[in-house]
């Protein structure tokens, strides 16, 4: 059994959703649960009707309801996969949409479980009609309502599956499914609370989905399908010869993942990664490219292997200084100081600290802007915005001789505002001004994993 997950970019177009069509058929007999997100960028659309609907502009909103409503009706009747059961539930979710755009411009207001219910609409929608695309092309699916499956806390916009209770749901619903030997498709993102409200899973939460469902199901494996032929060595916008990594350990892919790889959301795979289940990154616009194994362990290094995996970077960062000469020799200050972050609820990145010191980045979140105010009541404070990370990562790190030099020989000319690296970690992270961050990733990339990696190779169409 292998649960397979495509992603907006897989499913933008008639011929992105016959590629998907046909890769899940030649899987039929490994037992799939495909997993969907919104077709294209509908969820992205479907924020700027909230927003439409936030400032009272009701054409607009109502536009936007209905060209989305026209264009799952399109892909519907292009695929040919126009069915009563499929056009039928179709329709239910598009005149739910409606309903729901109409009831939030008469109250003037948006609440958060009517945001939700709207933002569920594109993965609702989808299913329905990847599943009756695979019927009419002899696959035996059947669309699942991801609420009866996905059990979560009532936290909307950033609710939590309730993973016991997930896996008795899947016993229960996707258990006689397959045992009939029928392909599940479920719609991910979307879930439902306890009294049955409609909840998101925030961002990353079509792949969350997968990975719950693989570790629930105990999959063989956890298929990720892209629009890039796996997890790369850099970012491609910025280093066109970035490879793909053929293997990566769940650690590496974890760090590449919450260091700004954008490939895989931080959290997404967690589950996966618990309960041992092996996951691949493939591109579903080159089926045959071999993609990117993330696996538990890591083999044993080769001779001329890199020293590290990858070169992850983010952009528009804020480095805050935190220092307080007054707490020398005393105790408590780190815990003064980041009982404000908690506070606030401001998450920290990369930190370096001393008995009087403290340096951290943070991105732009709520409570952020009130840091330095309530920060100024324990010691001085100083901000420097428009920074970037730029981090390598690797689990050869720790023991790979030289590592740290060859980072430190690509910031020739550019200053470092932190350096940050773990002993025991897998990666190593230097700050540097924002206009500065493609220029590192690109020496970085060259020192690491050679002049040949900036040959391009060949690509599939």
């Amino acid at each position: 059994m292998i649960v397979m997950k495509f992603g907006g970019s897989s499913l933008e177009d008639r011929a992105a959703m016959e590629r998907v069509v046909s890769i899940v058929a030649s899987r039929v007999r490994q037992r799939p649960v495909v997993v969907v997100s919104a077709m294209g960028d509908t969820t992205d659309t479907l924020v700027s009707l909230l927003a439409a609907v936030e400032r009272g502009d009701a054409p607009s909103a109502t536009r936007i309801a209905a060209a989305l409503g026209d264009a799952y009706r399109s892909a519907l009747f292009s695929l040919g996969a126009d069915g009563p059961m499929a056009t039928a539930r179709l329709e239910r979710e598009i005149a739910g949409l409606e309903r729901y755009v109409g009831g939030m411009l008469s109250l003037g207001e948006i609440s958060p479980r009517s945001r939700d219910a709207t933002l569920a609409f594109g993965e609702m929608a989808t299913a329905p009609i990847v599943a009756e695309a695979l019927r009419t092309r002899g696959v035996g699916a059947v669309a699942v309502d991801p609420r009866e499956v996905i059990a979560t806390d009532a936290r909307h916009g950033a609710a939590t599956p309730d993973e016991p209770a997930v896996r008795e749901r899947i016993a229960r619903v996707l258990g006689p499914l397959l045992a009939e030997g029928s392909v599940p498709v479920i719609g991910g993102f979307v879930g439902a609370a306890r009294d049955g409200t409609t909840t998101t899973l925030g961002r990353g939460g079509s792949d969350l989905t997968a990975s719950v469902l693989a570790a629930g199901l105990g999959a063989e494996a956890l298929e990720f399908w892209k629009d890039v032929d796996g997890i790369l060595t850099a970012d491609p916008r910025i280093v066109p010869g970035a490879r793909p990594i053929p293997r990566l350990t769940f650690r590496e892919a974890s760090e590449l993942a919450f260091l700004g790889a954008g490939v895989l959301h931080p959290s997404s795979i967690q589950p996966a990664i618990d309960a041992g289940v092996p996951v691949r990154v493939l591109n579903s616009f080159c089926p045959e490219a071999p993609g990117t194994d993330i696996v538990r362990t890591p083999r044993r290094p080769a001779a001329g292997d890199a020293i590290a995996a990858s070169i992850a970077h983010k952009r528009d960062q804020v480095l805050v200084n935190v220092h307080s000469t007054r707490m020398l020799g005393a105790t408590g200050f780190l815990r003064r100081v980041f009982e404000v972050f908690d506070r606030l609820g401001v998450s920290v990145d990369h930190i370096a600290t001393s008995e009087v010191n403290v340096t951290v980045t943070i991105c732009a979140q709520p409570g952020a802007e009130r840091l330095a105010g309530e920060l100024s009541e324990v010691a001085a404070i100083t901000t420097r915005r428009n920074v970037g990370v730029v981090s390598v990562v690797g689990e050869r790190l720790a023991n790979a001789k030289g590592a740290a030099s060859r980072v430190l020989a690509a910031l020739d000319g550019v200053e470092p505002r932190l350096l940050t690296y773990g002993g025991f970690g897998a990666n190593l992270s230097v700050v540097v001004d924002d206009c500065d961050v493609e220029a590192v990733v690109r020496r970085l990339h060259d020192r690491i994993f050679g002049a040949r990696a900036r040959r391009k190779e060949a690509r599939c169409g």
